[in-house]
């Protein structure tokens, strides 16, 4: 037993300084950690000598010179170990509890410190700004709660779980989760100095709102209705796509893409940025002013490189926190890591789809569709799905009518639900723990983290109500709430609660959105045609964004290389990468090189590296969706939003049967294809 305890022992201290790599602890601890685990297993006997291995060892890569001596430490172990049994579980119950408590109570503080610049429902002020950076943090080391964890539920490694994880029950794998709040802990005196964003950047994808109003075609007519402002990236991309439902959308659009194009390259007019008195003709880029009934034209200055300014900005600081993290621990593997998802089986689940063969025929269905050759604006095409016999004005004013405001909206949720088959009390209970914000632009939902909380879902509402584009990102919208509130209410676990990561989410909040005509009363179900259109919207979508993801990792893969780039440097490379990634998977198509469209995303330009979540949850759906054929969509929703918090893979197989994979998908749009000949 011993041989195999030293075995053990050998193989954690390597996984340990691979993983964590932290030189905290002097040769004293290092002597205390192999006595002090003899000490523990003698005392409690080989059932617990695991825990007690993984416990000590991750203790020790935890353990500062603050925290005390090696014999401290030794002391420490010996008095803070529990044997797994009726104490473990217990202090599992506790500690599910409390930090139920207190992530519940920091979230509602949150959103109140947040809550004017979120929803700017007034104008905000440097008060505010102070009052949302005052956040409340507790240092878990400093009282050594999270040492205590870290001891008693042991860190696990993602090929660990990957491994392991389908013997272990529900509560093996809560603990799992509790010893993941405190994998890691950085040294203070490796922490870089704050890198601050100048004041006039704060907010700038937030604030970056064009008066569409004043944007001129090329017979200087206005374009647009009086009062209409899309922000960049999503307010632009969501017009594209809701102007292929209406009359005569080509030079609306060809202009909204010449506007992208502008941001893009930094071409765009500063003055068009917010609310202006200046007008805008984007194909000849002249700007002009009224002078009476007359518009005259007026020199302008472009838009010295803000976007990329932030752009650099942000990536920097994301990349000065490598210095406190072990060797060779960069934002690119820690975004992966904590996504439990590698770099290289998300690219190769996007390529799989990028590759397909069917692309062309998918791309010739949209050309039939709109009766013309395919323009690059056209890679956000999404007449697939949502086929009505509506017209989108009528849509909109149906919608309105329905939704003056955001109340009007929530207090329907419960209708909602009821109409895309929840039963009668799951449908009351997850609509009626739902707020809706009103925020400028976008969409997004808030999660609760304790019973007794609501999820707050936000979304924009124009001044006379919700239309249908932002309807439908309500839905998708909604979809999170379920996923939310199921996983806060229904959950056997506290620490299990939520989603392998964040494509999984997305997927869930997709699943509720197909059904969005379904919710408004106007199909009576979601038919064999429906789901054919939302296979082909899917891939086509997965094609878009999956390209931009790969944009937006190879970008950060460019910057790892050239760390010294500046803003203009790292501005070309980010306009010559979406261009290669275009004449890669789109030029063929398209017949025009060296577009640079897949550049125009906000959620890059935040440093997030998020893009991938998109794509990868529209393959989720599609396996979710064959998975769902045939059975009770309420019952499966809940069913698949309760399994929670294992990794990707396990929980896909728990889902559906399988690990992750893009043949659903695949098969789906290969599928609709035949349907259509």
């Amino acid at each position: 037993m011993k041989n195999i305890y030293y075995l053990v022992i050998i193989s954690l201290v390597f996984v340990s300084h691979s993983s964590f790599g932290q030189e905290i602890f002097k040769d004293s601890l290092q002597d205390g950690v192999n006595q002090v685990t003899e000490k523990l297993i003698t005392k409690y006997g080989d059932e617990n000598s695991e825990r007690i291995v993984r416990g000590v060892r991750h203790l020790s890569n935890l353990w500062f010179e603050e925290n005390g001596s090696g014999s401290e430490f030794q002391e420490f172990c010996l008095k803070q170990f529990i044997p797994s049994g009726p104490e473990l579980d217990n202090a599992l119950d506790i500690a599910e509890q409390q930090f139920s408590a207190i992530n519940g109570y920091q979230r509602e503080l949150s959103l109140a410190l947040d809550f004017p610049l979120v929803t700017m429902t007034r104008p905000i002020t440097e008060l505010d700004r102070f009052f949302s950076d005052s956040k409340i943090t507790i240092d878990f080391f400093k009282s050594k709660l999270a040492l205590a964890i870290a001891l008693n539920f042991p860190y696990y490694t993602n090929e660990e779980k990957e491994a392991f994880g389908a013997k272990w029950s529900r509560k093996k794998w809560a603990m799992v989760r509790l010893g993941d709040k405190f994998d890691f802990r950085s040294d203070p005196d490796k922490e870089p100095d704050p890198m601050p964003i100048p004041d006039e950047l704060r907010d700038y994808t937030t604030r970056y709102i064009l008066s569409m109003d004043h944007v001129l075609s090329p017979e200087l007519k206005v374009l647009f209705p009086e009062g209409t402002r899309l922000n960049s990236h999503n307010g632009l991309r969501d017009e594209i796509k809701g102007l292929y439902y209406r009359d005569n959308p080509l030079e609306k659009q060809r202009v909204i893409s010449t506007i992208v194009m502008h941001i893009i390259y930094q071409t765009i007019p500063e003055c068009m940025v917010g609310e202006t008195a200046y007008y805008w003709e984007p194909i000849a880029n002249k700007v002009y002013l009224k002078e009476g009934e007359k518009l005259v034209e007026t020199a302008f200055k472009a838009e010295p490189d803000n976007r990329y300014k932030v752009l650099h900005h942000n990536m920097l600081s994301k990349m000065r926190q490598d210095a406190i993290h072990p060797e060779g621990s960069t934002y690119l593997t820690r975004t992966f890591k904590n996504g439990q998802l590698s770099e290289e089986k998300i690219v190769s689940l996007l390529e799989s789809v990028l590759s397909a063969t069917e692309k062309k025929a998918v791309a010739a269905l949209i050309e039939k569709k709109i009766g013309r050759k395919l323009e690059p604006f056209d890679i956000w095409y999404t007449g697939f799905s949502d086929n009505t016999n509506y017209k989108m004005d009528e849509l909109d004013q149906l919608i309105k009518e329905k939704y003056p405001t955001p109340m009007a909206f929530q207090q329907d949720l419960p209708n909602i639900l009821k109409r895309i088959g929840f039963p009668d009390f799951e449908a009351e209970f997850l609509g009626n723990h739902v707020v809706v914000d009103p925020i400028p632009s976008g969409g997004h939902a808030n999660a609760p983290q304790m019973k007794g909380a609501k999820a707050h879902l936000r979304i924009r509402f124009e001044k006379d109500g919700l239309d249908y584009k932002n309807y439908r990102v309500g839905m998708h919208e909604i979809g999170h709430t379920i996923q939310q509130n199921v996983g806060t209410y229904m959950s056997d676990y506290y620490l299990l609660k939520g989603i392998p990561g964040s494509p999984y989410t997305e997927a869930m909040a997709d699943l509720i959105a197909y059904r969005n005509l379904i919710a408004l009363g106007i199909n009576e179900e979601y038919s064999a045609r429906e789901k054919q259109d939302n296979a082909l919207a899917a891939f086509w979508f997965v094609c878009e964004m999956g390209s931009e993801a790969l944009h937006e990792i190879r970008v950060w893969h460019w910057l790892y290389d050239h760390p010294d780039a500046t803003v203009e440097e790292l501005k070309a490379a980010t306009i010559a990468i979406a261009k290669d990634i275009w004449n890669q998977y789109f030029a063929e198509i398209f017949g025009v090189r060296d577009v640079p469209i897949l550049a125009i995303y906000n959620h890059f330009i935040s440093g997030a590296l998020y893009l991938h979540s998109y794509p990868i949850g529209n393959i989720v759906v599609m396996q979710l969706e064959e998975q769902f054929e045939g059975k009770d969509f309420a019952t499966e929703m809940i069913r698949t939003c309760k399994i929670g918090k294992l990794t990707p893979d396990l929980w896909m197989i728990q889902a559906t049967g399988e690990p992750l994979s893009s043949r659903p998908l695949l098969r789906a749009m290969r599928n609709a294809l035949e349907a259509y000949k």
